[in-house]
């Protein structure tokens, strides 16, 4: 099934994607989870994501059946999506785990040879926004780049994990964009800055439980700039999987329920391009995920001052 988190009438809450939905479009339906009737449903828990996490989601399934009023569930449970707006799918997750260097051909791309180990950087929380959300930065700070990624969420706590033992922790998976500004890195000599100026994390629109999503291996991955295709690549093209990956950061984190696993980004990002291609102001970023949708976000590049 594929949930997504949203704002109405000043609340913020998770909802339901009814089947034939289409966020990318605004067209179709969501079931309000936090609607009274649903309340047995969630066993306790709030109706967020991260609340609803431990608990699992096949219990949600009763909430989708038809017809209108099926299992004395009221009409009303159900909202436009014309009549909401749809935020990262998880506004501010305990942990953003990031692995750079995970494409094979992101590593031909740019001449390198495949690291031993995943390399890997934390991204901080509070870069996250949502769907439509503007990418916004100074001149300042130099070339910007999109990443266009996978992003597993963990749906329990994980420790020497094996690969097989690793999959089976993700709950499921949603679009990330690991905006970076790959002139700070390069200048730094590491991740830390670069990758963590507000808004450099912009996720979602809907998160897909694993079942619905099956194999991540084989999931073609597109980003569009201003209609102009600049990554055309398959997951099937990571050099540690996500199961492979997950399990090796489980042996150097305590991993918990709600962790995010950006799982890399495919040759064609901006940085690696000759000569380089870096955001500007005005851009329109499209990242796609097959089974996951479309996530597109504008960028404001503001002038430096001073």
């Amino acid at each position: 099934m594929k949930l997504v988190t949203f704002q109405q009438a000043g609340r913020t809450r998770a909802g339901l994607l009814a089947p034939d939905a289409d966020p990318a479009s605004g067209r179709g339906r969501l079931v309000d989870l936090a609607h009274p009737a649903l309340q047995p449903l969630l066993d306790g828990a709030e109706p967020q994501l991260d609340a609803l996490l431990p608990g699992g989601f096949a219990r949600l399934a009763p909430a989708l059946e038809s017809p209108p009023g099926g299992c004395g569930l009221p009409e009303d449970r159900w909202l436009d999506l014309s009549e909401v707006q749809l935020l990262a799918p998880f506004p501010c997750p305990p942990r953003i785990i990031g692995a750079a260097h995970n494409y094979r051909d992101a590593l031909a791309e740019r001449g390198m040879a495949p690291p031993e180990e995943p390399v890997i950087f934390d991204k901080d929380p509070s870069t996250v926004v949502g769907p439509g959300d503007a990418v916004a930065f100074s001149e300042s700070i130099g070339g910007v780049t999109w990443e266009a990624e996978l992003a597993a969420v963990l749906g329990a706590p994980l420790g020497e994990a094996s690969p097989e033992e690793a999959l089976q922790a993700v709950a499921g998976y949603f679009i990330f964009n690991d905006i970076s500004a790959s002139e700070v890195v390069r200048a730094d000599g590491h991740f830390r800055r670069g990758k963590n100026f507000p808004t450099f994390g912009p996720s979602g629109p809907v998160f897909a439980t694993a079942d619905e999503v099956g194999d991540p291996q084989a999931l073609a991955l597109r980003f569009i700039l201003n209609g102009e295709v600049m990554q055309d690549s398959s997951t099937a093209q990571m050099l540690f999987g996500v199961g492979e990956l997950i399990s090796r950061l489980s042996r150097l984190y305590d991993l918990q329920c709600g962790d995010v696993i950006a799982t890399g980004t495919p040759a064609g990002v901006g940085a690696a391009r000759k000569p380089p291609r870096w955001l500007a102001d005005g851009d329109i970023m499209v990242c796609e995920v097959e089974g996951l949708g479309r996530l597109e976000n504008p960028v404001r590049r503001e002038a430096a001052h001073g």
